[in-house]
């Protein structure tokens, strides 16, 4: 028989529900797509020829009086302006109703309606003033008038006429729509509703034998086997469950030879992997060793299986080193475990220290324990290797690269030179785009730079007595240039007196700047930076405060790492600006933050110890 899987059941099932309830929102908007047209069509062919036919019969009944009164001194008399008012009123709906021809006849009624008034007019034209006006006349205009007047109301029938015939082909339409729906809508819940009965007790009922036949493998009744069949998922879990209950049987009935061989196969692969294995029991016994942990350990496995780890511990350095973390209960952080380099084969090699906890829920029980630790010993001198390569390579890049940038931004500043000739518009904003363009080059490659030389641990300090003031009049004015184009305001305080530090003026001027140059990037244009410097117990604190979008707190640790920027700032960057920062303020023995929350600004914090603080924290050590 055909294997039809689950899946395909089920999505062939919900497939045609989806289909009929695409048919029903198709089917459904088209009737109300049909419906809005024809309502929306019989406004606007038939109800404002309607409506220009009440203004008709209003304008043209003014009109009558207008000439009545001055022919025969009957009716009511209107001045000049409302008259030509009303003869522009009838005029613009005669023209109305011209341009919203839509019914058969109504064309020839209109024509019709033009030339009876054209008529009337005519006729008024002609009669005299009302002292040698006559019978007939008067009668010639009054039946000019009524024929006007029979047109319009010949014009409104027909339009009344085509509108109740209209509704009624839209009252039948939603009565089809109805119909339709009804249709569809029960169908869909008709095969909803055998879903619903057929489908739960399809899937449940092998669940609940499955149910039942692990009951009885936990009852050790390894016996036990499913029956029912069926050509899916469900079929091939009752043949698994059928398979391992048949291995469990044969597990119960193994000898102890077979578990035996099963260990010695398990200690053959410890033994053979590259990292180095020590095993240790609740009581910190070590249980195995491989071969590497013994290279490592310069010891056979016999002197270490089966001794105390806290013994070993007091050995030597290198044994205090493995077994210290492992055997005392300590948190994560302070697990960490740097590198250690081992001569083997007159080669340096670099091992790193994993520890993981044993932990296992006996049978019967709920609560799990611990019953152990494994300590691993992972050979890093790869990665070592490859991370020392990579930052060499930085370094070398970057320093050749910045020769060519230099001769660069020289030949630039050549040809922006007047004395070199005259350059057009286009010309300087190209070099204008260029000179911006090299600056980001440099800074890049003096970040890369930087970098390496973090990296590497090889940060030249100068490190000295330094007024905070001398680091203020430093970058205060390239702080102020950068700031001009976003029109920002930035604010110095220092609080006086101030002591000196114990930094490199250069180094904490660069974190200070790179500060600065952050904030003004956030920050919207015509706003303010705050940069205040005061002292704070025996160190001086820098604050740099900007007002715009801040940082989540979720994102407030990682800004530090290398080459992280927060998702969605939409600032170009290489994310290694506040990497650098942090790297140069610890060295110097201070520390820097961030406190932020979004939408309300930043404020970055990093602060310097006292001169005299810590010349005297020198002499005691």
């Amino acid at each position: 028989m055909i294997r039809v899987s689950l899946k395909n059941r089920l999505s062939v099932g919900f497939g045609l529900l989806l289909l009929l309830v695409l048919l029903l929102w198709l089917t459904g908007a088209y009737f109300i797509y049909n419906l809005s047209n024809r309502s929306s069509a019989m406004l606007k062919e038939n109800y404002q020829t309607v409506e220009s036919t009440k203004f008709l019969i209003q304008a043209l009944d003014d009109i009558e009086n207008k000439h009545s009164y001055e022919l025969f001194g009957e009716g009511y008399h209107l001045n000049d302006s409302l008259y030509q008012f009303n003869l522009a009123v009838f005029n613009d709906n005669l023209e109305a109703v011209k341009n919203n021809i839509t019914e058969a006849g109504e064309a020839d009624l209109i024509r019709e309606l033009d030339a009876s008034f054209q008529g009337y007019m005519d006729v008024y034209n002609s009669l005299e003033k009302k002292d040698t006006v006559n019978t007939a006349g008067f009668h010639q205009l009054v039946a000019a008038y009524m024929l006007i007047r029979s047109n319009i109301v010949a014009l409104w029938d027909l339009n009344m006429e085509a509108i109740s015939h209209k509704n009624s082909q839209v009252k039948n339409t939603a009565h089809q729509a109805f119909l339709m729906m009804s249709l569809i809508g029960t169908i869909c819940f008709i095969i909803a509703a055998l879903f619903f009965f057929q489908y739960p007790r399809y899937i449940s009922s092998p669940i609940i034998q499955l149910t039942k036949g692990i009951q009885e493998i936990a009852n050790r009744n390894y016996e036990q086997r499913l029956q029912f069949k069926s050509h899916d998922e469900l079929g091939e879990l009752a043949q698994a469950f059928n398979l391992m209950a048949a291995r469990l049987h044969e597990y119960e009935h193994s000898n102890l030879s077979q578990l035996l061989f099963e260990k010695k196969r398990i200690d053959t692969i410890i033994n053979n992997m590259k990292d180095g294995i020590i095993g240790l029991d609740n009581s910190n016994h070590i249980i195995f060793s491989n071969t590497i942990a013994c290279e490592i350990l310069r010891t056979d496995a016999s002197q270490l299986i089966g001794q105390q780890a806290v013994e070993l511990d007091r050995k030597n350095d290198l044994f205090s080193l493995i077994f210290k973390n492992a055997c005392e209960e300590v948190t994560p952080a302070e697990k960490e475990f740097h590198p250690i380099k081992l001569q083997l084969d007159g080669k340096p090699v670099y091992y790193n220290q994993e520890i993981i906890d044993v932990v296992l829920t006996k049978t019967g029980e709920e609560l799990p324990m611990n019953v152990g630790r494994v300590i691993i010993m992972k050979n890093i001198t790869h990665f070592l290797e490859q991370d020392e390569a990579k930052t060499n390579f930085i370094a070398t890049i970057s320093h050749e690269l910045k020769t060519p940038i230099s001769s660069l931004r020289l030949n630039l500043k050549l040809l922006d030179d007047s004395r070199i000739g005259s350059l057009n518009e286009e010309q300087k904003e190209l070099i204008q785009a260029l000179k911006e363009e090299t600056h980001k080059m440099s800074s890049i490659t003096s970040e890369l730079l930087d970098l390496a030389q973090v990296e590497t641990g090889n940060i030249s300090l100068e490190l000295k007595a330094v007024a905070p003031s001398e680091i203020i009049r430093y970058v205060t004015n390239p702080a102020t240039n950068h700031a001009k184009d976003k029109h920002i305001q930035i604010r110095f305080k220092l609080a006086e007196p101030l002591p000196e530090m114990h930094c490199d003026s250069e180094k904490t001027a660069w974190v200070l700047l790179n500060l600065i140059n952050n904030a003004i990037q956030y920050s919207p244009e015509q706003s303010q930076i705050q940069v205040e410097v005061k002292q704070v117990n025996n160190s001086v604190q820098f604050i740099v405060r900007d007002f715009g979008p801040g940082i989540e707190e979720k994102y407030q640790q990682q800004i530090f790492e290398k080459f992280f920027r927060v998702p969605g700032s939409g600032q170009k960057g290489t994310g290694l600006g506040l990497a650098i920062s942090k790297e140069f303020i610890t060295k110097q023995f201070g520390d820097i933050w961030v406190e932020s929350s979004a939408g309300k600004g930043s404020s970055f914090f990093f602060y310097l110890p006292l001169y005299k603080k810590r010349i005297i924290n020198q002499y005691k050590i």
